[in-house]
């Protein structure tokens, strides 16, 4: 695209990526600073006070209905900011960001993440999935409801949770335990923080029927796009940035029951709001993608054919081009 880029780590100390990521990341790293160029800090709202450019642009998301009173000045303080989505538009305006705000979205490789990846489903069984970072904002309690009410050992089912939980003040299989969840309910497979390079995760995706994240509230949600590249019927709800790309045509919106208070460890959604999502919808949607296969996998079919031509990283590279021509 003929655009001089540098990357420089914001956060403290800089660290070379491992070796089975992508290589010209480092050799980016390597280039140095040019603080005549327009900079752009992709971040948590409060770091942008560290963007030094000529130019400064502000790159973040954020979860819940609204922002904290720094990320408002602090965003008050770039030339322009960027989001993800229109949902974040929407948040950063009604918070009081007056500096122009504008929708740059994020994407998927369609060379990692596409129908055509070789799959290997460890069972016959019909194979929901969900990956997260365990949390509050993900609701693992409300999928692992849904699922153990809705499906017992008679069904031909299996549910694979690939998730990830880095405090290690969190017991996650404690806090499964407190969940009282039934003891006859189909089995529950659970991968726990076993690291993924980021381009094998296509293969887990093509290994399962339905990708299912209730989650509270999203920035973006990339493994929900990812999974719908792949071509898998995907279940996610219905509120926050996945609106922008997810419809009853390609995806199965999970209903909100209702906007609840935002309450979790991080300190950025405290006296905000996010989804609560409608636990008996979930199961619902659950039930009807595992009894309608056919119906259910042709609906992954159309995600793949709308993500992969609509939302790859190229066309967010054109519009990140289209907003650096525009300034420069």
């Amino acid at each position: 695209l003929g655009v001089d880029v540098r990357l420089a780590y914001v956060f403290g100390t800089d660290y070379m990526e491992p070796p089975d990521e992508d290589p010209r990341i480092n050799a980016l790293k390597r280039k140095p600073k040019d603080l005549a160029l327009p900079q752009v800090l992709y971040s948590q709202g409060d770091n942008f006070v560290k963007n030094s450019g000529r130019y400064k642009i502000g790159f973040t998301m954020l979860e819940v209905d609204g922002l904290p009173r720094d990320w408002v000045d602090q965003a008050n303080g770039m030339d322009e900011v960027w989001v993800p989505s229109t949902f974040n538009v929407e948040t950063f305006r009604n918070s009081g960001v007056r500096k122009p705000v504008y929708v740059v979205p994020l994407g998927v490789n369609p060379d990692y993440f596409n129908p055509g990846i070789r799959s290997y489903k460890p069972t016959s069984r019909y194979t929901f999935l969900s990956v997260f970072e365990w949390g509050e904002r993900k609701a693992p309690e409300v999928l692992l409801k849904a699922y153990t009410d809705e499906f017992d050992e008679s069904d031909d089912v299996l549910l694979i949770l690939k998730i990830s939980n880095q405090d290690a003040s969190v017991d996650v299989a404690q806090q499964i335990a407190a969940m009282g969840l039934r003891r006859t309910a189909a089995p529950i497979c659970l991968l726990y923080n076993q690291r993924l390079p980021g381009h094998q995760f296509g293969a887990l995706y093509r290994s399962a029927d339905c990708f299912v994240l209730p989650s509270r509230g999203e920035g973006w949600c990339m493994p929900a796009m990812e999974a719908m590249a792949c071509g898998l019927p995907t279940i996610v709800t219905d509120w926050s940035a996945q609106h922008d790309f997810i419809n009853p045509e390609i995806a199965y919106p999970l209903r909100v029951a209702r906007l609840i208070p935002a309450v979790a460890k991080c300190p950025y959604y405290e006296g905000f709001r996010w989804a609560d999502p409608d636990i008996e919808h979930l199961r619902t949607l659950m039930r009807y993608v595992y009894e309608h296969p056919a119906e259910a996998a042709e609906v992954g079919a159309r995600a793949s054919r709308e993500v992969l031509s609509r939302w790859t990283w190229d066309q967010a590279a054109a519009r990140i081009l289209e907003r650096l021509k525009a300034v420069t």
